[in-house]
């Protein structure tokens, strides 16, 4: 019964997201239809792993989790959009250093104090999901979803270290005598 809960899940996500599969970044439709999407399609599989794993952390019985995710979904959107706005920040300001012109101050503290507002308005709208669950999950439900993020992250990255380590440390190895690092100058 889980397994075809978390299959209907991800067929249901990747439905309410197929609009976002025909655009770039900027959002206008790609007029190249035969070039793959690589970094969507990895969107799409953390997406996919980030449901799964979800379900199986909270231990989300049916119920929950239909009122979960369509939650979940709406609360990553408005993510998505603050990080947008943060990036376009960032990108102006890089254009602006690229031109090698000076800046003036009051540009840079204005992009700073931007930047700032848009990632606290990050925060609250994380603190705002989480406390916003209590009516579908219990109490320790809650905590595993505060600290499912920093998991997640954490067991990521063991397994990108692991695939590096399985490709290969010969280029590692130079310059290391018994596996140690040698200190100093």
């Amino acid at each position: 019964m889980k397994i075809f809960l978390i299959v209907a899940l991800m067929c249901g996500l990747n439905a309410q997201d197929f609009d976002h599969r025909d655009r770039d970044h900027e959002g206008s439709v790609k007029q190249d239809f035969d070039e793959p999407d690589r970094d969507h399609k990895r969107s799409d599989k953390m997406e996919m792993m980030m449901v799964w794993k979800l379900t199986e952390e909270l231990a989300l019985t049916p119920e929950q989790a239909e009122k979960f995710f369509p939650r979940f979904r709406q609360h990553r959107d408005e993510l998505d959009e603050v990080k947008k706005m943060e990036r376009a920040l960032g990108k102006e300001m890089k254009q602006k250093l690229k031109k090698d012109e000076d800046i003036p101050e009051k540009d840079v503290k204005e992009t700073v104090k931007k930047i700032t507002e848009l990632r606290k308005k990050h925060v609250d709208l994380e603190a705002k999901f989480l406390l916003g669950m209590d009516d579908i999950l219990s109490p320790r439900q809650l905590a595993n979803l505060g600290m499912f993020k920093q998991k997640m992250m954490r067991n990521i990255g063991g397994e990108l270290r692991e695939n590096r380590g399985k490709k290969g440390k010969r280029g590692k190895m130079k310059g290391r005598r018994g596996g140690k690092k040698r200190r100093g100058f």
